[in-house]
């Protein structure tokens, strides 16, 4: 029998050493992962800054022995609701049971949140762990995002007059006008999703900053794509930050310009600079229902790493 108990400091180990076999799989399948993720003592921090600022969490005991945890951090005010949010690395279950344990899991911690109001649940799992996926898919849960990554082998383009530099400040007008087209394109049929909108000042201190950077795509000394790098992205899904990680924080084509190479000469250029500059790997993250966004990073060598989704709760049963 499976006992579900609330999660307490004195699980913490045991849940990272739960992670950290699962983790273990998946490296061995993609090695271009970060190795850091497979050691216990870096999960357990992890683990204990989640339980130490929710409190809200369950574990799963069958003869005493944990063989499961889900816990989630409390946001208040994600995208206008009480949301809760669990990392890839917060939830686990052992290959026993698996479906009946993360059951059992969810529908005493989903009563817990939804107690509290917060309706909306976000939840992050491994990409190799299709089981899991389709457990929660049974639960209720979309696909909302993926995490991807690939290596910095070269991408070969067609130049097709295209010409590729960095921006500079002097830039900052032409990089906020396509930053604009990005947020009209995301807000889009079937995206509906809203990008953040960043101000002048945002875009001024990553075109000074000399560890970040944007790269312009111009025809005709005009720009028409755009595409944003930076140091591994901490906003996203953990297993993906790293020192040798560098991430794309944004990019966007011209719809006359689309299909035409401009995306992929910007890509191309930003993994010469990455491999150059000693990155091992290059990261993205994108909504999974973003179609052409979809399309263009899958096949131009990304490889998900990490699945994210939702439930919204019908606010009536309030």
């Amino acid at each position: 029998m499976t006992e579900i108990v609330p999660f307490h400091s004195n699980h913490i180990g045991d849940s990272a050493r739960l992670v950290s076999r699962r983790y273990q799989i998946f490296y061995e399948q993609e090695p271009l992962l970060p190795g850091r993720y497979q050691d216990v003592a870096n999960l357990q921090p992890l683990i204990q800054s989640i339980f130490e600022a929710s409190g809200l969490g369950v574990a799963a005991l069958q003869d005493g022995e944990l063989v499961g945890f889900l816990i989630g951090w409390l946001m208040p005010g994600f995208r206008g609701k009480r949301s809760v949010y669990t990392p890839e690395w917060a939830n686990a279950a052992g290959t026993e049971n698996r479906r009946s344990i993360y059951e059992q899991m969810y529908e005493r911690i989903a009563e817990i949140w939804v107690a509290e109001k917060y309706v909306a649940h976000y939840i992050s799992f491994f990409a190799n762990d299709l089981e899991t996926v389709n457990i929660w898919n049974w639960l209720g849960f979309g696909m909302i995002s993926v995490d991807a990554v690939r290596g910095l082998h070269p991408i070969k383009h067609l130049n097709q007059g295209i010409h590729i530099r960095r921006a500079s400040i002097q830039d900052i007008d032409p990089v906020i006008n396509l930053h604009q087209g990005l947020v009209r394109y995301s807000t889009g049929s079937p995206s509906f999703f809203i990008t953040d909108q960043h101000n002048r000042e945002y875009f001024e201190t990553w075109l000074c900053d000399s560890e970040r950077s944007i790269w312009l795509a111009e025809l005709n000394e005009e720009p028409v794509a755009f595409l944003r790098v930076g140091p591994a992205n901490d906003d996203v899904s953990t297993i993906i930050y790293d020192e040798k990680t560098i991430s794309i924080y944004g990019a966007f084509t011209e719809e006359m310009m689309r299909g035409k190479g401009a995306a992929t000469a910007l890509l191309a250029q930003v993994i010469e600079i990455a491999r150059i500059t000693g990155y091992g790997r290059i990261a993205v993250d994108f909504e999974s229902m973003n179609i052409l966004s979809a399309r263009f990073w899958l096949s131009h060598g990304f490889k998900p790493v990490c699945h994210s989704f939702q439930r919204f709760i019908d606010e009536r049963v309030l």
